[in-house]
Parts: C-alpha cells; structure tokens; sequence
C-alpha cells in the first residue's frame, strides 16, 4: 500500500526512539508504526507528508499499523507517486489540523541548512512569515563585517546577524559593537536593501522612541548576552522562532501585539 506519514514524534523516555501514524486512504484509523517499522531509520531522514509503501495490517480490535515502511524516492515508483496525487481520497483526508503540521514541519527544516548564504536567506523568509512586513535585507555586497538585515514592529527595532557559528561572540564582538553605534548615534537608520529585480536602492527608517535590539540569530540557545547604551543584545534561536510560528499558527487571537512581547522577552 502506498500513502503518506501523517503524524511524527519523538519519543519522551528514548530520545533514539520514535513513532507515528501513516494516512489511511478510506474512512478507517491511521495506521500506527515505530521505529522499528521503518528499518530503524533515523528521524531526521522522515517527515510528515512523506510518501511511503508499507504492509498494511489490522488487528481484532480494529487497531492499525504499519509494517515494512519504505520510502519512496527512485524513479521505479514515479506512476505509484502520480496515482497517489491524483488519489482524491487522499487529499480529501487532509484536515486543517493535518495542514497546519505540514506549514509547521515545513518552517521547522531550516534547521537543517548549514551553508551560510542559504541560511541568511531562510531566516529572512522565517522572520517574513511569522509576520513581519517591514523588515529588509541588507545588500551583500561589501557585507563584511555588517549586519545581515533589519527590521521594525510596532514600537521595536531590531537589526539581526545570522551565523552558523557556535562561539560567535569574540569574533563578532567589534561587530557587535559596530550594530549597536548605528543603532544609538542617529534618529535614523539609513541602509541599501535588495530590489526584485536584483538592484539595490538605500531606505531610511526613522528610530527616535524605539526599543531598539540587534539579535544574533543562530542554531543555538536564545540568552541575553548584554544590555549596553540602551540596546539590548540577544542570541536568538531560530528553534524559537519556529516555536513562535507555531503559536501564531495555533491561536487565532495572536497578533502583532502578542508577536511584539514574544519578540521582546524571548531569551529571558
């Protein structure tokens, strides 16, 4: 049988561990598997939304599960791939809920990037899709030893560096320095940003009355590293970040006011 993996989790008394659900295709109960169902593979090689073969087994009780799981990738199976999408009963088995873990695990696999440019670039879209419209990416050229971009919610102004780094703070501690000065010695920030079309042309955002924050975001732990001249410093963990996604994904209540006070005490 083919379908998709529905529902993934780690487990709390194995971190090796691990189980979930694979969709079922007509009206009955996901069908249930572990780790052991699937080879032992590790976790980080699965993902909700991917499409397996398996045997399909079903006790007395009524209860499912899933055997023999393999993932489907080669080109064998390209027909047994475009039968499933076109499978209506397949997509009519989505629900929000099942949908709104698609959005989550997608968002989630940036912790998987580790090549500098790219992970720059993913940060900018995770920061876009949390829910900032006036943030901007500084233009590369001539980047060294300058900040990565900025961006301004409500009454709070932030400019970010993203590293892969894990002991980033001497080697950025004059950078460090540098992006708090900007911050603090003028009423506004003016800096070059990307175009569409791949040109650049200079902005100014004014900065009088701002909480003004420069954030060093990377794969580690959010911490306040220091709180100089007014201008608070953070590591920011884009685990975090993905955790804040979630929530704005989770509660329908959540706006630019909750995402601003998540903003400002994250780390604490």
């Amino acid at each position: 049988m083919i379908s998709q993996i529905k529902k993934l989790c780690k487990d709390k008394n194995n971190e090796d561990a691990y189980y979930g659900f694979v969709r079922a295709l007509d009206e009955g109960k996901d069908y249930y598997f572990t780790k052991k169902d699937f080879d032992n593979l590790p976790i980080d090689e699965i993902e909700i939304g991917l499409r397996v073969a398996f045997t399909a087994n079903e006790k007395d009780s009524g209860q499912r599960f899933a055997t023999n799981i393999k993932i489907i990738r080669d080109q064998a199976t390209e027909n047994n791939q475009r039968s499933l999408s076109d499978d209506k009963s397949l997509k009519n088995k989505i629900d929000s809920q099942g949908y709104q873990a698609l959005l989550i695990n997608s968002v989630q696999q940036i912790k998987y990037i580790n090549e500098p440019l790219a992970f720059e670039d993913s940060v900018f879209n995770l920061l876009k899709v949390i829910g900032l419209n006036k943030i901007f990416q500084f233009d590369r050229d001539n980047q060294a030893g300058k900040a990565d971009g900025f961006f301004i919610i409500e009454n709070l102004a932030v400019m970010y560096d993203c590293t892969l780094q894990k002991n980033f703070e001497s080697f950025k501690e004059e950078q460090i320095e540098n992006y708090i000065n900007k911050l603090n010695q003028k009423a506004q920030l003016t800096f070059n940003i990307k175009k569409n079309d791949g040109g650049i042309t200079p902005k100014t955002i004014p900065l009088t009355g701002k909480n003004k924050q420069v954030w060093i975001i990377t794969k580690g732990e959010s911490k306040e590293i220091s709180d100089f001249d007014n201008v608070k410093v953070k590591e920011i963990s884009i685990y975090d970040l993905c955790e804040i996604y979630k929530k704005r994904l989770s509660d329908i209540t959540y706006d630019n006011e909750k995402l601003v006070n998540d903003f400002i005490f994250i780390g604490k």
